[in-house]
């Protein structure tokens, strides 16, 4: 096949080689110029790096040494919403309880107590407690004067308590 080719197209070929070969030399001349730029900035960043992290070391450390000298720690009180052990768990006691906890003021519905109850008791039931349950609690505190009215509820609206 190389013998059918004329002299001309092969000068022309060799040419064409010789173009490619010299864009890839300068393509290549050029990120050596880059990398090299590059690597002297990482290097710098490094060394930045490397002094803070020695500084940041040895400062931790001597905070960790302080840390470990404190005293002993407090005596760890019981949570407060601690169950009494081997009693019963009355739900409307409990939710007694949370009313009796929320500061003074802040409103709340049956169905917010019920998760309330929920999430501080939970633990201590078999099933949730409903919001009815609690509804009903609601209606006799309202009653005997721990908890008040603040908005009465409908059909399609929830009784808005406050603390009394």
């Amino acid at each position: 096949m190389s013998e059918r080719l004329s002299v001309a197209e092969i000068l022309a070929h060799l040419e064409r080689q010789m173009a490619f070969h010299q864009q890839q030399k300068a393509l290549h001349t050029e990120k050596e110029v880059f990398h090299r730029e590059q690597a002297a900035l990482h290097d710098a960043e490094y060394e930045v790096v490397t002094r803070h992290f020695e500084a940041f070391k040895a400062t931790a450390g001597a905070a960790a040494e302080i840390a470990a000298r404190t005293a002993s720690p407090a005596p760890v009180a019981p949570p407060e919403d601690a169950l009494p052990p081997g009693r019963p768990v009355i739900r409307s006691r409990l939710a007694a309880r949370v009313v009796e906890r929320l500061p003074a003021g802040q409103t709340f519905t049956a169905s917010w107590l019920a998760a309330e109850v929920n999430r501080r008791f939970g633990h201590a039931f078999r099933r949730p407690v409903d919001s009815r349950l609690v509804g009903a609690a609601l209606r006799r505190m309202a009653a005997n004067g721990t908890a008040r009215v603040v908005q009465a509820g409908t059909s399609h609206r929830e009784t808005v308590y406050a603390r009394a």
